[in-house]
């Protein structure tokens, strides 16, 4: 009779520590499913808004330019001023700029900061100084990253005849084309050159000199920025009514929230930058909510 209980008690023990175990098995299990929808969920998330900044940042206003740091800090400047913005907050980088203020920057392939001054081309040295690599053809131009060149643009002219070059070490810099009208942004995509050029998107070919237009806009909706998911190969085009996404040739409106701002691709979402009000957001997982 005691074996008998003594059995029975262990056959309990064991179902006890089986259902437990099946238990825990079923929360982990809907926790990892929940973490999995977390992780792919569309969500916004507030990298910088007036109420985050001092007194003295707010008197100051941001230039139509935004670059990622290869420490992975959001790069931003007043024009004489750069700065680093992170979650732990924003922090100046180098010295303050004296004289003519930059008109735009970008870092290059290898991490240096360059950046337009004026009709000047520099770099920032390691004390934080800008220091001149060459002088430009044009005053004002826009600044571009590529994988191996630098590209320069001109945005302001008084002859109707806006050029795009290609800048390589060593200070030599090459033209590419001629537009009737401003390039406002340039970005590489794949193997082509993407031009933003009045309310026209055009794919452009370096080997055979090819411009094509591939997305156009009405007259009064210019283009403002372009940006790459080079993973997903999405160009995200931003005019001053919204926020368009381009794939394979098809043209998706993605939002009207956010119009007339400055847009970066980084880490599975999309950087949207409003220099007029000081707002920066950060739309993550924006690629899986877009059907093209």
């Amino acid at each position: 009779m005691e074996n008998a209980l003594e059995t029975l008690s262990l056959v309990n023990m064991i179902m006890k520590k089986a259902v437990t175990n099946a238990i825990l098995i079923l929360c982990m299990f809907l926790a990892q499913s929940t973490f999995a929808r977390q992780k792919d969920s569309l969500r916004y998330e507030v990298m910088l808004n007036s109420s985050m900044m001092d007194s003295t940042l707010k008197k100051d206003r941001f230039i139509y330019a935004i670059d990622i740091s290869p420490n992975n800090y959001l790069t931003l400047s007043t024009g004489n001023k750069v700065f680093l913005l992170g979650w732990g907050g924003i922090s100046q980088l180098g010295k303050e700029i004296g004289g003519n203020i930059i008109n735009s920057y970008a870092y290059s392939k290898d991490g240096l900061l360059m950046a337009v001054k004026n009709n000047i081309l520099c770099y920032m040295n390691p004390k934080g100084f800008l220091d001149t690599i060459v002088q430009l053809p044009k005053a004002n131009m826009g600044l571009a990253a590529g994988k191996n060149v630098m590209y320069l643009f001109d945005q302001i002219r008084d002859d109707n005849k806006y050029k795009l070059y290609a800048y390589a070490k060593g200070g030599k810099y090459k033209q590419l084309l001629v537009s009737p009208k401003p390039i406002t942004t340039v970005v590489e995509m794949s193997d082509s050159l993407y031009l933003a050029i009045g309310s026209g998107v055009f794919s452009f070919s370096p080997k055979s000199n090819g411009l094509n237009l591939v997305a156009g806009f009405q007259k009064e909706s210019e283009i403002r920025s372009m940006t790459v998911d080079s993973k997903n190969g999405i160009l995200y085009i931003a005019t001053q009514d919204g926020i368009y996404a381009l794939h394979d040739n098809s043209l998706v409106y993605v939002t009207g929230d956010f119009g007339g701002g400055i847009v970066k691709y980084f880490g599975e979402g999309l950087i949207i930058f409003n220099p007029d009000t000081n707002d920066i957001i950060r739309i993550v997982n924006i690629d899986k909510s877009i059907v093209f």
